[in-house]
Order: structure tokens, then C-alpha cells, then sequence
């Protein structure tokens, strides 16, 4: 529970249950949103931005630069996202593979933490125990 100071006293259950189903939704809008970095009247990232954005000329080099480091910024963008996806999953799936910390305890906030750590390691990023 949390107090007005923000300040939390208890991660029980429920609250393990809402961090995984938060997780789950960012997940789905990751997999569902439509052109979630694609063209849009707002000009979200897009790699077709070379085809479309000519003022003047194509051969202008204020243009040619803009389309190379939109290109490049996109691009890195892009990766980033790809590494956000994997670790989001990563996590989703660590958390629902710890779900059984719960027969133990009722509350993190009162768990051993290094016994957790150890538990379940991919939960931190780890590697799990074998």
C-alpha cells in the first residue's frame, strides 16, 4: 500500500499482478499500434522519408543532409526499439516465472532480497538458476 508521501509499504500480490499486467499492455501496444514509429500527419519516424521529403530539389543539400541524418536518427531509433521490445518480453516473462515467490510470502517488501536474487535471477537480468 501506499502512503501520501509516496512511499510504498507493501508489494503484495495484486500489486505483482498489476506491475505484469502493465507490462503486458505496453507489450501489446508495442505488437498492436498501428505504424507505431510509421508515417503519420505528424511525422513520426519513417524509412520512405527520402521518397517524400524534397523541398526544391532532391539534389538540394540541405535536403540531402536532413534525409541522412533523419535516416540515421530513424534507424538508431529503430534498434533501440527492437532492444525495448526484447527487454520488456524479458522481464514480462521473468516476473510470471516468479510468480511462486508468493507461496512464501504474502509481501516483497518484507522478502529476503538477496534470496529473491538468487531464486530468480532473470528477474534482475540475470541468468536463470539451472
Amino acid at each position: 500500500m501506499g502512503h501520501n508521501d509516496g512511499q510504498i509499504t507493501s508489494f503484495d500480490k495484486a500489486h505483482y499482478d498489476q506491475l505484469i499486467a502493465y507490462l503486458r499492455d505496453v507489450d501489446n501496444v508495442l505488437d498492436t499500434t498501428p505504424a507505431y514509429l510509421g508515417p503519420s500527419a505528424d511525422l513520426k519516424l519513417d524509412t520512405t522519408l527520402n521518397s517524400r521529403f524534397h523541398p526544391g530539389s532532391s539534389d538540394w543539400p540541405v535536403a540531402k543532409d536532413f534525409v541522412a541524418q533523419a535516416a540515421t536518427f530513424g534507424t538508431s531509433v529503430h534498434t533501440r526499439l527492437t532492444g525495448y521490445e526484447t527487454d520488456v518480453r524479458a522481464f514480462f516473462t521473468a516476473l510470471k516465472n516468479a510468480e511462486d515467490v508468493f507461496d512464501n510470502t504474502n509481501d516483497l517488501t518484507t522478502y529476503d532480497a538477496s534470496k529473491f536474487a538468487q531464486e530468480y535471477p532473470d528477474v534482475g537480468g540475470g541468468t536463470p538458476a539451472t
